[in-house]
C-alpha cells in the first residue's frame, strides 16, 4: 500500500544545526539533493565499492550520536545509500571505555569507522598494552579524522599504538566537513597517504 511521496531533489530534507564552531549556530536547510550529493562525494572520497571485493559486505562501527551529521550521514545514511552494514553503538559505552569501540571493529571486521581527534587520543591514553594485542585492526582500511582540528600527533600517537594490532598508518583519513555542505567538504583521495604540513 506503499504511495509515491512525490519528493524531489529540491524538497527538504532535514534542518541540520552547525555547532557554531565557524559562525553562530543555525539551522542549514538540507535538500534530497543536497544529501544524495554528498553521499555519492563519500562513496568516492572513500572509495567505498571500489577497494572492497564487496561492498555489500563491507562494515562500519560507528559510535557519534545521530543528531551530529557524523553519526546521522557519515554512520547511518552512507551504509544505507552504499548498501553497506553499520554496527551502532551509544556514544556514553565509548566514552565509558574507548576500547569498546576498537573491539567492535575487530569484532565485525569493520573496514570504514572515525570519529573526532579526542576519541583517537582517549583510545591512546586508555588502553593498555595487552588489551591492544588483542585486537586484530588489520581490516581497517578507513579510519577517518574530522569534526575539530586534526593533531598530527595524535594521528602518530594512535598509528605507533595500534601499530601491533595490524592497524595500518596509511589506513588514517584526515577530512574537514561543516553542516553547511551537509557532510564532507574536503578530504584526500582513499588511497592517497595523510599529508602533514606546516603553513
Amino acid at each position: 500500500a506503499w504511495i509515491d511521496p512525490q519528493v524531489t531533489e529540491r524538497d527538504l530534507a532535514f534542518l541540520q544545526y552547525t555547532s557554531g564552531s565557524t559562525s553562530d549556530p543555525k539551522g542549514v536547510m538540507v535538500s534530497h539533493g543536497n544529501l544524495l550529493s554528498n553521499l555519492a562525494a563519500i562513496q568516492q572520497a572513500f572509495g567505498i565499492g571500489e577497494v572492497d571485493a564487496d561492498h555489500i559486505a563491507s562494515t562500519g562501527v560507528f559510535w557519534l550520536p545521530a543528531y551530529h551529521d557524523m553519526g546521522l550521514i557519515g554512520g547511518v545514511l552512507t551504509p544505507l545509500y552504499v548498501g553497506g552494514r553499520s554496527v551502532l553503538m551509544s556514544p556514553n559505552a565509548f566514552l565509558a571505555k574507548p576500547l569498546r569501540w576498537l573491539q567492535a571493529i575487530h569484532e565485525f571486521k569493520a573496514t570504514i569507522s572515525g570519529a573526532p581527534n579526542f576519541a583517537y587520543e582517549l583510545c591512546v591514553k586508555r588502553t593498555t598494552p595487552e588489551e591492544r594485542a588483542a585486537l586484530d585492526l588489520s581490516l581497517w582500511r578507513l579510519a577517518f579524522c574530522g569534526a575539530e582540528p586534526i593533531r598530527a600527533a595524535t594521528i602518530q600517537e594512535f598509528a605507533t599504538a595500534f601499530a601491533d594490532s595490524g592497524f595500518c598508518a596509511n589506513s588514517l583519513y584526515p577530512c574537514y566537513g561543516l553542516a553547511e555542505s551537509t557532510l564532507l567538504a574536503a578530504g584526500p583521495a582513499f588511497s592517497d597517504e595523510p599529508t602533514v604540513a606546516a603553513f
